[in-house]
Protein backbone atom coordinates (compact mmCIF):
# COMPACT_ATOMS: atom_id res chain seq x y z
CA UNK A 1 0.00 0.00 0.00
CA UNK A 2 1.23 3.50 -0.86
CA UNK A 3 1.99 4.88 2.20
CA UNK A 4 1.90 8.44 0.96
CA UNK A 5 -1.77 8.01 -0.26
CA UNK A 6 -2.96 5.87 2.69
CA UNK A 7 -2.08 8.63 4.85
CA UNK A 8 -3.92 11.25 2.26
CA UNK A 9 -7.10 9.04 2.86
CA UNK A 10 -7.12 9.62 6.36
CA UNK A 11 -6.58 12.62 6.49
CA UNK A 12 -9.30 13.79 3.79
CA UNK A 13 -11.95 11.47 5.93
CA UNK A 14 -11.25 12.64 9.00
CA UNK A 15 -11.62 16.89 7.72
CA UNK A 16 -15.19 15.62 5.85
CA UNK A 17 -16.45 13.58 9.53
CA UNK A 18 -15.52 16.71 11.29
CA UNK A 19 -16.68 19.31 8.65
CA UNK A 20 -20.08 17.11 7.68
CA UNK A 21 -20.16 15.12 10.72
CA UNK A 22 -19.50 11.03 9.92
CA UNK A 23 -23.35 9.86 9.72
CA UNK A 24 -23.73 12.77 6.57
CA UNK A 25 -20.09 11.61 4.68
CA UNK A 26 -20.39 9.45 2.38
CA UNK A 27 -17.83 7.11 0.67
CA UNK A 28 -18.58 9.07 -2.69
CA UNK A 29 -18.05 12.48 -0.92
CA UNK A 30 -14.64 11.23 0.08
CA UNK A 31 -13.65 9.71 -3.40
CA UNK A 32 -14.79 13.11 -4.94
CA UNK A 33 -12.30 14.55 -2.44
CA UNK A 34 -9.39 12.38 -3.44
CA UNK A 35 -10.14 12.87 -7.24
CA UNK A 36 -10.81 9.19 -7.32
CA UNK A 37 -13.18 6.64 -7.98
CA UNK A 38 -15.71 5.25 -5.69
CA UNK A 39 -13.98 1.23 -6.52
CA UNK A 40 -10.58 3.27 -6.53
CA UNK A 41 -10.81 3.97 -2.71
CA UNK A 42 -12.11 0.54 -1.96
CA UNK A 43 -9.06 -0.63 -2.81
CA UNK A 44 -7.88 1.18 0.43
CA UNK A 45 -10.95 0.54 2.35
CA UNK A 46 -13.81 -1.45 2.46
CA UNK A 47 -16.24 0.54 4.93
CA UNK A 48 -16.91 3.94 6.03
CA UNK A 49 -16.61 2.69 9.61
CA UNK A 50 -13.27 1.03 8.73
CA UNK A 51 -12.02 4.47 7.96
CA UNK A 52 -13.44 5.58 11.34
CA UNK A 53 -11.67 3.24 13.38
CA UNK A 54 -8.12 3.58 11.16
CA UNK A 55 -8.82 7.50 12.00
CA UNK A 56 -9.23 7.10 15.91
CA UNK A 57 -6.35 4.15 15.87
CA UNK A 58 -3.90 6.78 14.55
CA UNK A 59 -5.14 9.44 17.07
CA UNK A 60 -4.70 7.21 20.23
CA UNK A 61 -1.24 5.71 18.56
CA UNK A 62 0.56 9.24 18.04
CA UNK A 63 -0.91 9.58 21.98
CA UNK A 64 0.83 7.06 22.88
CA UNK A 65 4.21 7.42 21.23
CA UNK A 66 4.35 10.66 22.31
CA UNK A 67 3.98 9.42 25.70
CA UNK A 68 6.46 6.88 25.28
CA UNK A 69 9.13 9.19 23.73
CA UNK A 70 8.46 11.30 27.55
CA UNK A 71 8.74 8.81 30.03
CA UNK A 72 12.34 7.88 27.99
CA UNK A 73 13.29 11.41 28.10
CA UNK A 74 12.02 12.62 31.73
CA UNK A 75 11.88 10.80 34.85
CA UNK A 76 10.83 13.89 37.44
CA UNK A 77 7.24 13.84 37.69
CA UNK A 78 6.71 17.61 37.34
CA UNK A 79 8.71 17.32 33.75
CA UNK A 80 6.49 14.47 32.43
CA UNK A 81 3.22 16.09 33.67
CA UNK A 82 4.18 19.27 31.99
CA UNK A 83 5.27 17.61 28.56
CA UNK A 84 2.06 15.37 28.45
CA UNK A 85 0.04 18.26 28.67
CA UNK A 86 2.31 20.03 25.85
CA UNK A 87 1.41 16.69 23.68
CA UNK A 88 -2.35 16.55 24.58
CA UNK A 89 -2.92 20.13 23.24
CA UNK A 90 -0.29 19.82 20.56
CA UNK A 91 -2.26 17.63 19.17
CA UNK A 92 -4.63 19.75 18.13
CA UNK A 93 -2.53 21.58 16.29
CA UNK A 94 -1.13 18.90 14.29
CA UNK A 95 -3.74 16.53 13.63
CA UNK A 96 -7.26 18.79 14.86
CA UNK A 97 -9.28 16.74 12.36
CA UNK A 98 -8.01 13.19 13.17
CA UNK A 99 -8.06 13.87 17.17
CA UNK A 100 -11.35 15.46 17.15
CA UNK A 101 -12.73 13.16 14.80
CA UNK A 102 -12.12 10.35 17.25
CA UNK A 103 -12.83 12.28 20.65
CA UNK A 104 -16.29 12.97 18.56
CA UNK A 105 -17.16 9.71 16.67
CA UNK A 106 -15.40 6.69 18.53
CA UNK A 107 -18.70 5.72 20.37
CA UNK A 108 -20.14 5.32 16.23
CA UNK A 109 -17.19 1.95 15.90
CA UNK A 110 -18.52 -1.48 16.23
CA UNK A 111 -18.47 -2.28 19.66
CA UNK A 112 -15.53 -4.87 19.36
CA UNK A 113 -13.36 -2.17 17.48
CA UNK A 114 -14.88 0.26 20.61
CA UNK A 115 -14.27 -1.46 22.99
CA UNK A 116 -10.19 -2.15 21.61
CA UNK A 117 -10.06 1.69 21.16
CA UNK A 118 -11.54 2.46 24.69
CA UNK A 119 -8.62 -0.06 26.01
CA UNK A 120 -5.88 1.97 24.47
CA UNK A 121 -7.23 5.49 25.47
CA UNK A 122 -6.84 3.64 29.12
CA UNK A 123 -3.11 2.82 28.67
CA UNK A 124 -2.71 6.53 27.52
CA UNK A 125 -4.49 7.93 30.54
CA UNK A 126 -2.98 5.21 33.01
CA UNK A 127 0.18 7.67 32.10
CA UNK A 128 -1.37 10.33 33.76
CA UNK A 129 -2.31 8.53 36.85
CA UNK A 130 1.51 7.30 37.05
CA UNK A 131 2.44 10.80 36.90
CA UNK A 132 0.44 11.62 39.76
CA UNK A 133 0.96 8.99 41.82
CA UNK A 134 4.78 9.12 41.64
CA UNK A 135 4.86 12.90 42.49
CA UNK A 136 2.48 12.64 45.55
CA UNK A 137 4.70 9.18 47.03
CA UNK A 138 8.22 11.98 46.08
CA UNK A 139 6.47 14.66 47.86
CA UNK A 140 6.06 16.86 44.92
CA UNK A 141 2.48 16.81 44.67
CA UNK A 142 -0.37 16.90 47.27
CA UNK A 143 -2.30 14.52 48.22
CA UNK A 144 -5.14 14.17 45.30
CA UNK A 145 -7.90 11.85 43.73
CA UNK A 146 -5.85 10.45 41.25
CA UNK A 147 -8.97 9.58 39.15
CA UNK A 148 -10.59 12.86 39.36
CA UNK A 149 -7.70 14.97 38.69
CA UNK A 150 -6.93 12.50 35.32
CA UNK A 151 -10.38 13.53 34.62
CA UNK A 152 -10.22 17.19 34.97
CA UNK A 153 -6.90 17.16 32.64
CA UNK A 154 -8.12 15.36 30.29
CA UNK A 155 -11.11 17.25 29.66
CA UNK A 156 -9.60 20.17 29.44
CA UNK A 157 -7.54 19.08 27.07
CA UNK A 158 -9.78 17.11 24.93
CA UNK A 159 -12.13 20.54 25.14
CA UNK A 160 -10.01 22.61 23.42
CA UNK A 161 -11.98 20.27 19.94
CA UNK A 162 -14.84 22.24 20.89
CA UNK A 163 -13.50 25.85 20.31
CA UNK A 164 -9.60 25.49 19.08
CA UNK A 165 -8.80 26.99 15.95
CA UNK A 166 -5.38 27.70 14.04
CA UNK A 167 -5.97 30.93 13.30
CA UNK A 168 -7.68 32.03 16.73
CA UNK A 169 -6.39 34.59 19.21
CA UNK A 170 -3.75 32.31 20.95
CA UNK A 171 -1.52 29.90 19.42
CA UNK A 172 -1.00 26.47 20.48
CA UNK A 173 1.89 27.21 22.89
CA UNK A 174 0.06 29.63 24.59
CA UNK A 175 -2.59 27.85 25.44
CA UNK A 176 -0.27 24.57 26.64
CA UNK A 177 1.03 27.11 28.88
CA UNK A 178 -1.64 28.20 30.83
CA UNK A 179 -2.79 25.02 30.74
CA UNK A 180 0.40 23.63 32.49
CA UNK A 181 0.74 26.30 34.86
CA UNK A 182 -3.18 25.65 35.98
CA UNK A 183 -2.12 21.79 35.85
CA UNK A 184 1.09 22.11 38.03
CA UNK A 185 -0.23 24.44 40.63
CA UNK A 186 -2.91 22.67 40.98
CA UNK A 187 -1.10 19.81 41.78
CA UNK A 188 1.58 20.62 43.60
CA UNK A 189 2.37 20.01 47.21
CA UNK A 190 1.48 23.79 49.38
CA UNK A 191 4.09 25.09 51.82
CA UNK A 192 2.61 24.46 55.46
CA UNK A 193 1.82 28.35 55.91
CA UNK A 194 -0.33 28.72 52.49
CA UNK A 195 -2.33 24.76 54.15
CA UNK A 196 -3.09 26.41 57.39
CA UNK A 197 -4.27 29.63 55.92
CA UNK A 198 -6.56 27.94 53.52
CA UNK A 199 -7.71 25.53 56.60
CA UNK A 200 -8.95 28.52 58.62
CA UNK A 201 -10.67 29.86 55.84
CA UNK A 202 -12.47 27.01 54.92
CA UNK A 203 -13.28 26.59 59.28
CA UNK A 204 -13.65 30.11 59.66
CA UNK A 205 -17.30 30.47 61.37
CA UNK A 206 -19.84 33.20 59.35
CA UNK A 207 -19.30 35.08 62.79
CA UNK A 208 -20.83 37.90 64.19
CA UNK A 209 -21.34 39.84 61.00
CA UNK A 210 -24.08 37.65 59.74
CA UNK A 211 -26.03 37.26 62.82
CA UNK A 212 -26.13 41.32 63.07
CA UNK A 213 -27.86 41.19 59.30
CA UNK A 214 -30.52 38.41 60.82
CA UNK A 215 -31.37 40.54 63.64
CA UNK A 216 -31.38 43.50 61.75
CA UNK A 217 -34.23 41.74 59.41
CA UNK A 218 -36.62 40.65 62.31
CA UNK A 219 -36.32 43.94 64.35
Amino acid sequence: MNKVRWEEILAVSARLFREKGFTATTMEDIAAELYITKPALYYYIKTKHDLLYEICESAINRLIEGVQQIKDLHSAPEDRLRDLVRLHVSMFSENGDIITVYLADESELPAEKRDFIRSRSREYEAMYREILAQGMTEGVFRDLDVHMAVRAISGMCNWLSSWYRPDGQMGVDEIADIFVDLILNGCRTRPEGKRQATAKRRTKPSGAKTGAKNKAKTD
